[in-house]
């Protein structure tokens, strides 16, 4: 049996409790847009393997917001992922974002429970950034969430941390299918792996697309050679 302390049932989260626990929940909120913070924050202490995140129903009854499905999925896909919903609501659009979401995580929960966390810093106050960067150095995805409508006309450049810096990396945006109409430039992640240096991804770093308010994006990378 495995047993999860809650933010307010259990009133404790530290490193304490994890003498009797294996899982703790950060808060009584479901609300994706939320959760987005308050994991960014927690990721200061604890790793993705012990933090539980759930995709909740549509409409949220902690906030009486809604949000769609991928945001809701990428979400808790970015820690100890699980459901907490009815899925007899779920349209067969909503069932099929969830079914590929849930397999990425599956893919990837192996390298990321025993990866790292890195917060990025973001000149956009809109955005919370965090890439989780494998053990050995030779993967990592990165999480760009737009939480509100950015107060900047150009976007800013994400730079990345702790790569290395004379490696060759293979990028890519995993959900480049999401990228929205008002999104007019033409950064090359709208069309293309890119295959740049860690010393580039950390110096420059990565144009993303335009991003519309409670939307995620996800780049994946792997390094190919020294």
């Amino acid at each position: 049996m495995e047993i999860e302390t809650c933010a307010s049932g259990g009133g404790r989260i530290d490193f304490g409790i994890f003498q009797h626990t294996q899982r703790v929940w950060l808060s009584d909120s479901n609300d994706a847009l939320e959760r987005s913070r308050i994991q960014h924050g927690a990721a200061l202490f604890l790793p993705s393997t012990v933090t539980g995140s759930h995709v909740g129903p549509r409409l949220c009854h902690t906030s009486g917001r809604m949000f769609d499905m991928e945001y809701r999925a990428w979400v808790a896909a970015q820690r100890h992922m699980g459901f907490e919903m009815d899925p007899r609501e779920l349209t067969e659009t909503e069932a099929l974002a969830l079914k590929d979401i849930t397999q990425w995580y599956k893919d990837n929960r192996a390298w990321m429970a025993t990866g790292d966390i890195l917060r990025l810093d973001s000149a956009d106050l809109s955005v919370v950034a965090e890439m989780q960067l494998a053990r050995d150095g030779s993967r990592f995805v990165v999480f760009s969430n737009q939480l509100d409508s950015s107060a900047q006309i150009n976007s800013r450049p994400l730079r990345l941390t702790q790569l290395d810096p004379n490696a060759i990396y293979a990028v890519h945006l995993r959900n480049r299918d999401k990228v929205h109409s008002l999104s007019r430039g033409n950064p090359l992640l709208k069309s293309q792996v890119l295959q740049v240096s860690g010393a580039w991804l950390m110096a420059h770093g990565l144009n993303l697309p335009y991003a519309v308010p409670s939307s995620i994006w996800v780049i994946e990378g792997r390094k190919l050679s020294l």
